[in-house]
């Protein structure tokens, strides 16, 4: 008997044109919340997502070129279950 996999919800999905300091300002804002309260807040109009990660998260990072486009992401997961992961620095 195979183990139905739970579908996933997706709470909030949205793409905006931002400059690259909006864009730094909403990643330091982010940073700044996580470090202090341990979570953050999407507010779009009256709807708003918290977002509390546990204290391990997975963080995958990915940068992809193509032709001209360059798209780089940032995933972070998190599971009660959640291993210890490889590090890796920014210089």
């Amino acid at each position: 008997m195979q183990q139905e996999k739970p579908v996933p919800q997706v709470f909030i999905k949205h793409k905006e044109v931002q400059s690259i300091q909006e864009f730094a300002m909403m990643l330091e804002k982010m940073a700044q919340k996580l470090k202090q309260e341990g979570k953050f807040t999407f507010v779009q109009g009256t709807e708003q997502v918290e977002v509390a990660p546990n204290e391990q998260v997975k963080v995958d990072y990915k940068y992809e070129v193509k032709g001209e486009k360059h798209q780089f992401e940032i995933e972070i997961e998190w599971s009660p279950t959640l291993a210890a992961p490889s590090k890796m620095s920014i210089e």
